[in-house]
């Protein structure tokens, strides 16, 4: 610790403002306190600071940055306004925490990073899949050769009917896309990061609606699309709204010859069970949902073997948790930057490729 207590503010105040930062930041009290919350909705803010206990709330974020002048800021906006209150926030002199994707294309990720290095302030991503306990284990493996070369990985990454409906999740203008940034860019990142960010080269994808755009009158709740807690100011609900992919498929090819198969999805006619998350090496196969698993052979014996690591708390978006004492460590400089900004630009391009491939039907290659 290096005795200073950092001042966080917050911009934009829905679900994972209320389930995921804030409580996030109140488990590092002793580093970092909630000073200030800022959403365009500003009776949103106001509800959110009184329900939080955090003196000031704001409708407008530039105010809220010129006044506060916090160390940290939480951007937890709708995918398509991250850039501009994250770059406002380096330029006034805060450490940024963006909300999953960074942004909606590679060109204003590298902005946003630019700024960044004039600010001489730290940007990074919430990329929590990477900061469970399992992740973290997994990583340690991957990272110690166990798996040998790693030529193939797959993930899914689907909600049979859990399509966001509090918010604006499904309007494009506001988010870009639907299960491929809400949830794929999850699976990619991790499956990235756990091979050691190789370079993906091209991608060949489809990205449809089947449901979404469609009143199948059918009960589901907030849990199902994601959000166990937080949603405090619903947003009525329209499926005639809905301009965004409900599903999505992928084949990345990387540059070192291997590749990754990706499913994702907010609806689907799939089983509650739809696949699993695994990786192939020449030494070792290593499945990592449901369980973590290491898949090789003992002598002459085809063999599985069970990894048990220490379990996460059973708290709403715990991962969160775990990432903000991290960047509290990394603002302290007591350790390396887990989220990278080569890995986040690789797996953006390749996302912003998914979308691009499957408009034009055709493999995309990058470079």
């Amino acid at each position: 610790m290096s005795g200073k207590k950092y001042r966080v503010a917050v911009i934009g105040t829905g679900m994972i403002a209320n389930s995921a930062h804030i409580p996030a930041w109140k488990s590092v009290a002793d580093d970092a306190e909630i000073v200030a919350v800022a959403d365009i909705l500003e009776e949103r803010a106001q509800i959110t600071a009184q329900r939080q206990d955090i003196a000031k709330a704001f409708g407008d974020w530039q105010k809220m940055l010129d006044e506060v002048q916090p160390d940290i800021v939480s951007v937890c906006t709708p995918n398509v306004y991250h850039k501009a209150p994250a770059i406002a926030a380096l330029e006034s002199g805060a450490h940024v925490l963006c909300e999953k994707p960074i942004t909606v294309s590679r060109k204003d990720a590298e902005e946003m990073y630019a700024a960044s290095d004039a600010a001489g302030r730290e940007l990074i991503v919430t990329q929590t899949s990477r900061f469970s306990a399992r992740s973290l284990a997994a990583r340690e493996l991957t990272e110690a050769g166990r798996l040998g070369e790693m030529y193939y990985a797959e993930t899914a990454s689907c909600r049979r009917r859990g399509i966001p409906k509090w918010g604006v999740f499904h309007i494009k203008k506001h988010n870009a896309g639907g299960p491929i940034y809400d949830l794929g860019v999850h699976a990619l990142d991790l499956l990235v990061w756990l091979m050691g960010n190789p370079k993906i080269v091209a991608v060949s994808g489809q990205a449809v609606t089947k449901f979404g755009n469609k009143d199948e009158n059918l009960a589901t709740s907030l849990a199902d699309s994601g959000a166990p807690s937080g949603v405090i100011t619903p947003r009525p609900y329209d499926y005639r709204e809905f301009d965004v992919e409900d599903f999505a498929s992928a084949f990345f090819r990387l540059e070192n010859g291997g590749a990754i198969v990706m499913r994702t999805s907010w609806a689907a006619n799939i089983p509650d069970n739809p696949g699993k998350t695994f990786i192939l090496g020449t030494e070792a196969g290593l499945e990592l949902a449901p369980g973590l698993e290491i898949v090789n052979n003992t002598d002459r014996y085809q063999s599985n073997t069970a990894v048990r690591y220490p379990a996460d708390f059973n708290v709403p978006f715990i991962a969160h948790h775990t990432l903000m004492a991290h960047a509290i460590r990394v603002f302290n400089g007591e350790e390396e930057k887990i989220v990278k900004r080569e890995q986040v630009l690789n797996v953006m391009q390749s996302l912003e490729g998914l979308y691009k491939s499957a408009e034009l039907g055709r493999e995309v290659r990058f470079g």
